[in-house]
């Protein structure tokens, strides 16, 4: 027999809805021979003694309030301390040698860690910066390389690193990819994803030749598996320029799937990922989903459900515009001509004669853009005159109706 104070326990046995764990204990109470029975509260005291935490009456004694702010307190201990500290440094100056200025106290090697730590660790110093410490300390003291067992200091405290903002750049040098010898021989794909529903589409596969600088916008309706992305490369690019030599990607999981790693070594097609939470690495790909974002922007309706009907558009401005990086439009790279979108005076087109010096053009094109972007990232800040016009920034929030992703980006 099982005595319990919990009534709901004697019918569990003629539940007819359990939840996995409660049928879970009545399946292992199934090899047992039992009688639930319902005992009140105040005749179980047996078993309440047993699962209730032990306590220790508390005492009533009453906490002595101290007239002194804490803050005084803290500042007392520190002064004692430093106090302390200073008598030792002043009972060790026979030591000091004989280029110790004679303004400053000579701090030995016993004492300087702890006097780093008046200086810089104490609630008093407050973690100060390298320089703040150092300008605290040579007033009054001096030993040989002050400064730079300061900086060491200082750059080793564990709160400091965990407390302050680093202000540095972020660790590691910029390492371009590998410049291509040809067209469609280094290709990089990526995802825009997000978007207002358009003919059932939500996602643009963008793929990015990254000699040419060529774009295909590709509409989708949802991400597709590893699966998927292979028909659509089997599609969209084997179709039309072969077999590339090597895939730059993000790591979604359609791109570092097994299946997808599998497909790429098959065919002979290096498989390169991004680094994680570095997108530059990609930067092909990422740079022509702004371009195409910002010309869907431009040209969609207000409802943002036509931007389907707008991606031949947009890729044909994408591939017809002059690259930065070569001089010329991609369309001219790949095909040696430049396309014609109005009605123009001149019909005779100039084709362009592939040879290896105009292959050496584009790749010394390809190679100056680092500069540029170094250029383009160093530049002053924009001087704004007194009353001069400028468009706010407009933090696009979800509405309710219509995704962030093709909002405008400043209000008038």
């Amino acid at each position: 027999m099982i005595l319990t104070d919990h009534k709901n326990l004697t019918f569990i046995a003629d539940a007819k809805r359990l939840s996995s764990r409660q049928a879970r204990w009545s399946m292992f109470l199934t090899h047992f021979n039992y009688i639930i029975t319902y005992r009140p509260g105040n005749r179980n005291a047996k078993a309440d003694a047993l699962s209730r935490q032990f306590e220790v009456t508390e005492q009533q004694d009453r906490p002595v309030e101290s007239i002194v702010p804490l803050e005084r307190v803290v500042a007392a201990t520190h002064l004692t301390l430093t106090s302390t500290l200073l008598t030792r440094i002043q009972a060790m100056q026979s030591t000091a040698p004989p280029e110790t200025p004679s303004d400053k106290l000579f701090v030995p090697d016993a004492e300087r860690k702890e006097l780093l730590s008046c200086y810089h660790a104490s609630r008093p110093a407050g973690h100060p910066g390298i320089k703040r410490t150092l300008s605290a300390l040579t007033p009054m003291y001096w030993w040989p390389d002050i400064a730079k067992d300061v900086r060491e200091y200082v750059q080793a405290c564990v709160v400091c690193a965990q407390s302050k903002a680093s202000t540095q750049c972020p660790a590691g040098l910029l390492q371009p990819l590998a410049i291509p010898d040809k067209p469609w021989s280094h290709i990089s794909m990526d995802f825009i994803v997000d978007l207002p529903p358009s003919e059932g589409h939500t996602v643009i596969l963008t793929i990015v030749d990254r000699f040419t600088k060529m774009v295909h916008l590709v509409p989708l309706k949802k991400l597709p598996t590893s699966k998927g992305l292979a028909n659509i490369f089997a599609k969209e690019v084997f179709r039309l320029h072969g077999l590339p030599h090597e895939i730059v990607s993000d790591r979604g999981p359609q791109f570092i799937s097994r299946f997808w790693r599998n497909f790429c070594s098959q065919l002979g097609i290096k498989v390169s990922f991004s680094s994680a939470y570095h997108p530059q690495s990609n930067g092909a790909a990422e740079r022509a989903n702004q371009s195409s974002e910002n010309y869907i922007r431009s040209f969609s309706s207000q409802g943002q459900d036509d931007w389907v009907s707008l991606l031949p558009w947009a890729e044909f401005a994408l591939n017809s515009n002059v690259n930065a990086s070569s001089g010329h439009s991609p369309f001219y790279v790949a095909h040696g001509f430049q396309p014609t979108f109005l009605p123009s005076l001149v019909l005779t087109l100039v084709f362009l004669t592939w040879t290896p010096m105009f292959s050496l053009f584009i790749k010394c094109g390809l190679w100056y853009v680092p500069t540029s972007v170094t250029l383009q990232s160093n530049r002053r800040p924009m001087q704004i005159g007194i009353g001069g016009w400028v468009l706010p920034m407009f933090q696009a929030r979800e509405s309710g109706c219509l995704p962030v992703t093709l909002s405008y980006v400043c209000h008038r």
